[in-house]
């Protein structure tokens, strides 16, 4: 009869049966981990349920450790909902794409499934050698989204983190100068007849501009010191020229510390970091936001610890918040931000069999690489942490 190849005859009539499809070489679809963050500072997660129901929708498979976007307000049922898996942390590691906020720990590393790809921010300042020799013998490759750049060579997820640290580095501020926090109970625009309080701003950068930007917003007196005069521009042409703009003088600098309530160093001045005799010259209760720990610090008093922390401690008088990442605080808005720009970039790489061949033909991916099956390629962490270091474009002729 026709359709036999399809059905066979059971005691209740005619029942369909099973047939066997062949699946063409390269049409496994990546399967992605998502670890929770256990570094108690960091809270930003890199995909929210949004970002993980458009991957599953193109084949992915997304598993996440249970309870790991609990620090952006999402439960495992809005992951499961959108596709994912709600796992242990075993499995998760064992993916072909690994997808992190901080650098791995010595146990996750451990965990990580040999030949793997990990996507993570650079952070060198949290980087551990012994971490780094634990991949370099699972032979894994590691990508710093923060250094993937776009056609036109701009930092699409460095540039975003950046804007989001800045507008949170002054809604930080505005909380710690009240007396709830222990604060000098200071409105950050003041009243009429009252005031605003003064924020000093190191770097024109797109941190610093985005912290101007809120700053005014709030009606506070803003100052910007850069030695880039088109940076300066771009700063009064954003937020109006009611913006005070300044090159580095040094005499200039000094009397705006001094009267400054909040201080905000986005950027390492050409010259080094600002030394101690700029913090002694603030008011007692004035507070120092230092965004730039991952260059180093803008300020001879910042220190940070070797993993993330949401401490705030004091020295010379001052209030000193030195974290990684101050867009923690606002860590739901970060990763949907997050997740807006890590879903195209995955969804390029789907294909398992062409991992290696992306990263070759793709230069924005590939000078994002510091670590290339096992090799690190990054000079300065080399250096840092007394590596070898082995130049990406040697990998690349041998394909």
């Amino acid at each position: 009869m026709a359709g036999d190849d399809f059905a066979c005859r059971s005691n209740v009539g005619v029942a369909p049966q099973e047939q066997l499809l062949g699946i063409k070489p390269g049409s496994r679809h990546l399967s992605i981990g998502l670890p929770a963050e256990h570094n108690g500072g960091e809270k930003r997660f890199p995909l929210t349920p949004e970002g993980v129901a458009l991957l599953t929708r193109e084949g992915f498979a997304v598993l996440i450790e249970r309870g790991a976007g609990e620090g952006i307000k999402y439960s495992d049922l809005h992951y499961t909902e959108a596709g994912a898996q709600a796992v242990e942390p075993a499995e998760v590691f064992r993916c072909d794409v690994v997808l992190k906020i901080t650098p791995l720990n010595e146990e996750e590393a451990a965990s990580i499934r040999p030949g793997g790809l990990l996507l993570t921010l650079l952070q060198p300042q949290y980087q551990s050698a012994s971490v780094l020799k634990v991949l370099m013998q699972k032979r894994v490759t590691a990508v710093a989204i923060d250094r993937v750049v776009d056609d036109k060579g701009r930092y699409l997820f460095a540039d975003i983190l950046d804007e989001i640290d800045g507008r949170a580095a002054i809604v930080l501020a505005s909380e710690l100068l009240s007396n709830r926090s222990g604060g000098k109970g200071v409105l950050l625009g003041g009243v009429p007849g009252v005031a605003a309080a003064e924020v000093l701003i190191i770097g024109g950068g797109l941190a610093g501009r985005a912290a101007a930007r809120a700053a005014s917003g709030l009606g506070a007196l803003v100052r910007i010191f850069d030695n880039d005069f088109y940076r300066l521009r771009a700063t009064q042409l954003e937020v109006g020229p009611s913006v005070f703009t300044s090159n580095m003088h040094p005499h200039v600098l000094e009397n705006a510390m001094r009267s400054a309530d909040v201080v905000i160093g986005t950027e390492v001045p050409d010259r080094g970091r600002l030394g101690m005799n700029y913090v002694e010259m603030m008011k007692r209760g004035a507070l120092l936001f230092d965004l730039c720990m991952d260059q180093g610090g803008c300020f001879e008093t910042s220190s940070c610890s070797e993993a993330p922390c949401n401490k705030v401690y004091e020295q010379c008088g001052v209030l000193h918040y030195c974290l990684s990442s101050v867009g923690s605080a606002v860590a739901r808005t970060a990763s949907m931000a997050l997740s807006n720009l890590l879903v195209p970039l995955l969804m390029e790489l789907n294909d398992p069999a062409m991992l290696y061949g992306h990263i070759k033909t793709d230069d924005r991916l590939r000078n994002a690489v510091y670590l290339f099956g096992g090799k690190l390629t990054h000079k300065e962490l080399s250096l840092r942490l007394g590596l070898p270091y082995y130049d990406m474009a040697l990998f690349m002729s041998m394909f």
